[in-house]
């Protein structure tokens, strides 16, 4: 085994790790040892073919990492930059009632306005231009204006964005700005060193045990060569995201200490849903995400989004199977796509475990709450879908899940769409935003960290990641993770300096 020694170590690339390693710029420039390991393996831009298939590396478990009961499946990224690599540029502040439900005293919305203000500046945040808006994100605002809703656009952080569609494949342009087109490379430039394919599996009281693995084929090699290695470190901070830094603590033995570790686990679950146009639709020009509309986020506790997604990725979200999945991947350039974004309950009983090998395992049922919600906005979509032109949808939730307009003529969709339908395994549920595990607290019996992301009674121990959220952000977690690890960042200058 291989022995190192640094100052700090920063586990995870995303935009925790990230943001954290450019936040100790100043004291790399000092000549502290720092180091971030990630994981996943390093790709250039040139590596993303915006072919599906040969993408599916980027992700953990080709991108359906799987429920404990199979109910829904993870998309989570494993690579230099973590799940900003494959994320579709989606920037959303937390919005102060979030905030204010979380209920940590010194997270305000005055102490994150302004790190909002700085970090949107830092990744080019924008609202995107007309020009920017495709035939999907166009019929989805005629189709919400024409039943009265708001629409709003959607803030992207991207520069010279070439608008090819493909961002969930990685961004063969660089014009998505993410941790590995800007924090990381800052980090780099000021001697902080980047480990990929390094893979930790537990941590000790100051020392980080990890495995570094060869470099994939048409990737970046990192410094390390392969083996097993032990690095001894003033300071760790975990940033392997939710459920990975739950996971790295569980099998560290810290879920004696903190009996909610893993706990309060939230994923926003999601439904894409899709209507049949009579015209082809060109979604993969443009820009995939442009607009959402907040219609039912307070009273039903979900948004519905713009989206474009790949051939394979949409037999998938589809639910369906055999003849009728086959007439319907026919029209595939005919299909008007939602993204249904629910805002699910922070429960307990829903977890992040390891079992007796060290393999985690997503421990989580769906709430009866999120359960009517999904089904309701299943009404809500058809109503968009319809009002937009399209001739049929398609709905999980209805019985049968295709149907046009004049078969529900006289017959309330509320009749047609309902939780009687809802069967969890059958349900094409996805995610993409695992939060929780770590929640922030001041009491060790009910949290893991205090605000600043330092694990109780452990000074040399941080979190920056999702896993610190006590409960759902409502919205895409990327910019509030960046804030949150800004406040990490902040702290371990301020503990070094004293």
């Amino acid at each position: 085994m291989i022995k190192r020694e640094y100052d700090v170590i920063i586990v995870g690339s995303g935009a925790g790790g990230g943001t954290v390693a450019s936040r100790l710029i100043p004291l790399a420039e000092k000549g502290a040892k720092i180091a971030v390991l990630e994981a996943g393996p390093h790709y250039s831009n040139d590596y993303f073919t915006q072919r599906e298939l040969e993408m599916m590396d980027l992700f953990w478990f080709g991108g359906a990492w799987p429920l404990e009961d199979g109910s829904i499946t993870l998309a989570a990224g494993k690579a230099v930059g973590g799940s900003t690599l494959m994320y579709t540029g989606v920037t959303f502040r937390l919005p102060d009632a979030v905030c204010d439900e979380w209920g940590i005293s010194d997270i305000t919305p005055a102490d994150l306005a302004p790190r909002f203000d700085r970090l949107e500046a830092e990744i080019s945040v924008a609202e995107p231009g007309d020009e920017m808006v495709n035939d999907n994100n166009r019929l989805f605002k005629k189709g919400c204006e024409k039943l009265g809703w708001g629409v709003e656009k959607i803030r992207l952080n991207l520069k010279d964005c070439d608008q090819s569609g493909f961002c969930n494949l990685g961004c063969r342009n660089g014009a998505k700005q993410g941790t590995m087109e800007v924090q990381l490379p800052k980090a780099m430039a000021a001697g902080i060193e980047l480990i990929p394919n390094c893979e930790v599996a537990r941590i000790g009281d100051g020392r980080v045990y990890a495995n570094v693995r060869p470099a994939p084929s048409g990737t970046e090699p990192g410094p390390w060569p392969p083996g097993k290695t032990e690095i001894r470190a003033k300071r760790i901070v975990l940033s392997a995201g939710s459920p990975g830094s739950p996971g790295i603590l569980l099998r560290s033995g810290f879920g004696e200490k903190f009996p909610a570790l893993g706990r309060y686990f939230t994923l926003h679950p999601a439904l894409t849903l899709c209507g049949i146009c009579p015209q082809k639709i060109k979604s993969y020009k443009g820009f995939p995400k442009t607009y959402y509309t907040p219609e039912f986020s307070d009273s039903h506790g979900y948004f519905i989004e713009t989206a474009f997604y790949y051939p394979f990725i949409t037999t998938k979200h589809l639910g369906l199977w055999g003849h009728d999945l086959k007439t319907v991947m026919k029209s595939y350039d005919h299909l008007m796509t939602i993204l249904i974004l629910n805002h699910d309950p922070a429960l307990w009983e829903n977890r992040i475990a390891v079992d007796k090998k060290g393999n985690i395992r997503l421990c989580y049922k769906i709430a009866p709450e999120t359960v009517d919600s999904l089904c309701h906005s299943q009404i809500q979509a058809s109503k968009i879908f319809f009002a937009a032109g399209c001739e049929k949808v398609i709905m999980p939730c209805a019985n049968p899940m295709i149907f046009s307009k004049e078969d529900i003529s006289g017959v309330p969709l509320e009749d047609r769409i309902s939780t009687q339908n809802f069967v969890p395994n059958k349900m094409p549920i996805s995610s993409a935003h695992p939060q929780g595990g770590c929640r922030m607290g001041t009491d060790p019996e009910t949290s893991v960290s205090n605000s600043r992301g330092q694990v109780h009674d452990h000074p040399w121990l941080y979190v920056a990641d999702a896993s610190l959220f006590p409960k759902s952000s409502h919205v895409n977690p990327y910019l509030t993770i960046m804030a949150l690890a800004d406040r990490v960042g902040e702290q371990i200058l301020q503990d070094i300096d004293r």
